[in-house]
């Protein structure tokens, strides 16, 4: 009963998360019988997977027997009774009349709550079959009976049968009979039977009650259909629902008319049939399966095997203290009596129970002390020692007469090993016999027989140098491992690297306390571990990753850079990134006017930027800010310090791309003339402008005159629509005139009536003899970034050179020193070329180093 108690709440668990599924993500779609062949699913899903066996392995090493749950209810239920002995030699299990355990009051309780349900149900079936017997019954089509009485009752249908009064018959009888007989095609009564049985056996479930509330709506949601598929008029139907919803359901097991949940049904009615793509969200179910069925797999548990490669320190010490180690309990069936509770398990051979967990474990003559030097002594005068090393697990029975029987080693690679421990464990004293309820029983037990404290395969030691000094096995395991400060493995090439041929089966060096330093064979092993280790790790990995500002948005054209080495990338518009490296040390992620971030290597990174820190005074600080509005009160910029640019040490000023010959360049500058700042320092600076941006450099982007004179006047100044601003702007040019709305060119009637509210500045630019007058909005150029770079010839020697942005008519030149700035789309391309060569393409990125060849 305990087993099939566990099942039931396993079957409880599955049957809540499948209804909560269907409940958020399938519950309002129009799919009704999808819908319905869905809860049937989730029945069967929670009644099938707790059926299904899946075992999870995992290496860990067992002080003391384990209990799963299933097995502790087991063990509970049999608490209260008596192992007895009977003709042929036997266990069975004796009930004990003493007390009833919780296990038990919970199983009584459990059945009590079944018998009243079923009683429930009985009483109404019994009830509905006395309606149905007492009415005046008629064949309609299809085999169905209508039931019609006399008495006014609410009308519903069962299995092959509609009852009906004669009032709603005569009144109604058209829509009603259609409803019901939707019901009975559609097999209702079938699905309300299945989900009563669900709830027999899971009553204290809320899921079950709910899920079945689910299926009643579902099945009026398919019969409603039916009936406004027929041609009745909807409006008229939704009031007979309303007229009928005030009358009584009286029998749970039946469709009725009147089913509650009406404002559901009418809005389900008027509501839009769901598109069919949604079905696909049933396959959310099955990684939900996959993860009932993780959740319920049996773990297994198995020793751990000590490798040469894997001995630590501290490894060493436990070695010689290992603890006996227990065994998992299994619990199974007597074929031919009755189910054993207790952690028993049947011999095919003699037919006795064997335990693995009883009240009084079976004890060697001495203790656990008195095992662990017999063990000891044994391995010590064994054979096999020398001959192989670590450790082999022996299983095996202690009888009720205290008797080692049925020894067995685990499966080794070691068979020299396995016999010898198998020959030691089965010489063995008689020990203590387990016992249960005061008499004994065989029980079953293992104990780890360890051959040396370092496990080598079969005549391939391995070399060990205990302070420099060769050391025999026999004299290592002899050591006292209190002294040992240190212990070092090395196999394969480092091995080989180090100590020729003798180091063929691998090394291990031990420093010992008393030497207080490291040998030279000790420093010469650290020194190929470093070596071993970097070339180990330093495995390619694919990384990838997103790079964000401070408001989480992504930042798109952010360098991203593995330091020393020509490996490198730059985000693209979703600030995403991708490259491949080694599996260790730091990416750079740098982005003008940003400080640079260095991140660890890992397969996914999420990166957010921040800006640089600017003081505009001494008192005050602030981020700078793409474009930077000051204070229109303060006589030019003073005091400047930037976060990474030393104070005393003045950086290269470049202002609209021309450097700054004077040194208080910045300081004449008024702060209304200022549209943005741009800040390079470190490896960036010097990459562009060479030994003029050692000490940082500061990029200042000014207002036209244009855009400087519409925010000076457009606050003082409202115009009537954008072709009286334009016109103000190009009140006094001559020549041609241009008019843009950002970069598109557009007639002056367009222009006319057009709001200013949406126009942030305007620009007065020459090209080619022609004037352009250019009305920017906040979409303007709003994927347009700053582009620092220098331009190279052949050889690296800076030249001049003119860049063009493609597709566009934004033009400039370097500057003498080769430097050059300008704007241009983030995805985009420049033309850069000198007069003497065809310009050539280059794609556009925050810092550009250009080479022209020949």
């Amino acid at each position: 009963m305990g087993a099939f108690f566990i099942y039931i709440l396993k079957s409880a668990v599955c049957l809540v998360l499948f209804y909560l599924f269907f409940k958020l993500l399938l519950s309002r779609e129009t799919f009704h019988r999808f819908n319905r062949v869905a809860l049937l699913g989730v029945l069967l899903f929670s009644l099938l997977i707790p059926c299904i066996e899946m075992t999870t392995r995992h290496q860990v090493e067992v002080q003391q027997a384990v209990l799963s749950i299933e097995q502790l209810l087991m063990k509970a239920e049999m608490e209260n009774t008596t192992p007895v002995e009977i003709e042929a030699g036997e266990w069975q299990l004796a009930p004990a009349p003493v007390f009833l355990s919780w296990i038990q009051i919970a199983l009584l309780i459990y059945l009590a709550g079944i018998v009243v349900l079923v009683c429930r149900n009985v009483y109404s079936l019994l009830c509905l079959l006395r309606l149905i017997c007492s009415g005046k019954r008629e064949k309609l089509e299809s085999g169905i009976t209508l039931v019609v009485h006399d008495r006014a009752i609410a009308p519903f249908s069962w299995m092959i049968y509609i009852v009906i009064s004669r009032e709603d018959l005569e009144e109604n009888g058209r829509e009603i009979l259609i409803h019901e007989a939707a019901h009975i095609r559609n097999c209702h009564s079938w699905d309300l039977l299945i989900a009563d049985i669900c709830i027999f056996f899971q009553w204290f479930n809320p899921g079950a009650w709910l899920l079945k509330q689910e299926l009643q709506n579902i099945h009026e949601y398919e019969a409603d259909e039916t009936v406004i598929n027929e041609g009745v008029n909807a409006k008229e139907y939704q009031l007979l629902l309303i007229k009928k919803a005030v009358g009584t359901r009286l029998y749970s097991m039946a469709n009725s008319f009147n089913h509650s949940k009406l404002k559901k049904r009418i809005t389900m009615m008027l509501k839009e049939k769901s598109n069919p793509w949604a079905r696909l969200k049933y396959l959310y179910v099955l990684p939900l399966a996959a993860i009932a069925v993780t959740a319920f797999a049996r773990p297994e548990i198995s020793e751990k095997a000590d490798e040469i490669s894997a001995v630590k320190v501290n490894d060493l010490v436990s070695f010689m203290q290992e603890n006996v180690l227990g065994d998992t309990v299994k619990v199974s069936k007597n074929e031919k009596k009755e189910e054993i509770g207790i952690g028993g398990r049947v011999s095919k051979d003699s037919e006795v129970i064997v335990l693995e967990v009883v009240e009084q474990m079976p004890e060697f003559p001495g203790g656990t002390a008195a095992l662990s030097k017999y063990l000891k002594d044994k391995t010590e005068n064994s054979s096999a020692k020398g001959k192989a090393g670590g450790s082999v697990t022996v299983g095996f029975t202690v009888a009720k007469t205290g008797k080692v029987e049925n020894v067995k080693a685990s499966p080794s690679d070691q068979s020299i090993l396995s016999k010898e421990a198998e020959r030691i464990v089965r010489e063995m004293p008689d020990w203590i016999p387990g016992k249960q309820r005061g008499m004994p029983v065989p029980v079953k037990y293992s104990v780890s027989v360890r051959f040396g404290d370092i496990r080598f395969q079969e005549n391939k030691k391995p070399l060990i140098l205990v302070d420099g000094r060769e050391t025999s096995m026999d004299a290592f395991d002899k050591m006292d491992k209190g002294v040992i400060e240190s212990v070092s493995v090395l196999k394969d090439s480092a091995s080989i690297r180090l100590y020729g041929k003798r180091g063929a089966n691998g090394v291990i060096l031990v420093s010992t306390q008393k030497n207080g330093k490291l040998g030279n064979d000790m420093k010469a092993v650290a020194f190929i571990e470093k070596e071993t280790v970097e070339t180990n790790t330093a495995e390619e990995i694919a990384v990838t990753g997103t790079v964000v500002d401070e408001q989480r948005r992504p930042k798109a054209g952010v360098s991203v850079v593995v330091p020393n080495t020509n490996i490198g990338t730059m985000t693209d518009a979703n600030g995403r990134f991708q490259l491949k490296t080694q599996n260790r040390g730091s990416i750079w992620f740098s982005f003008i006017g940003y400080k640079t971030v260095k991140a660890p290597v890992s397969p996914t990174m999420s990166v957010q930027l921040e800006q640089e820190v600017v003081r505009l005074f001494p008192e005050t600080s602030g981020k700078l800010k793409a474009s930077a509005t000051l204070s229109s009160d303060v006589k030019g910029i003073r005091g400047l310090s930037i976060h990474g640019i030393k104070d005393g040490e003045p950086p290269l000023v470049i202002i609209d791309g021309k450097e700054a010959l004077e040194e208080d360049a910045l300081s004449k500058l008024s702060p209304d003339r200022i549209k943005s700042f741009s800040i390079l320092k470190d490896k960036s600076a010097e990459t562009v402008y060479g030994e003029k941006g050692k000490n940082g450099v500061i990029i200042v982007t000014l207002l036209t005159e244009g855009e400087y004179d519409f925010q000076k006047a457009n606050s003082k100044k409202p115009y009537a629509d954008a072709l009286e601003l334009a016109e103000s702007v190009a009140k006094d040019v001559e020549g041609e005139i241009i008019y843009c709305i950002n970069d598109e060119e557009v007639k002056k009637k367009k222009l006319k009536g057009m709001s200013t509210k949406t126009i942030n500045s305007v620009s007065l630019d020459h090209f080619d003899k022609k004037k352009i007058v250019r009305l920017k909005t906040e979409k303007y150029r709003s994927d347009w970034v700053p582009v620092v770079g220098v331009v190279k010839d052949a050889d690296g020697k800076r030249i001049a050179a003119s860049i063009r942005v493609k597709g566009a008519n934004d033009i400039t030149r370097t500057n003498t020193d080769g430097s050059f700035a300008i704007r241009a789309p983030k995805n985009g391309v420049l033309l850069v070329g000198d007069n003497n060569q065809t310009a050539i393409e280059v794609k556009v990125k925050p810092i550009l180093e250009v080479i022209l060849k020949d």
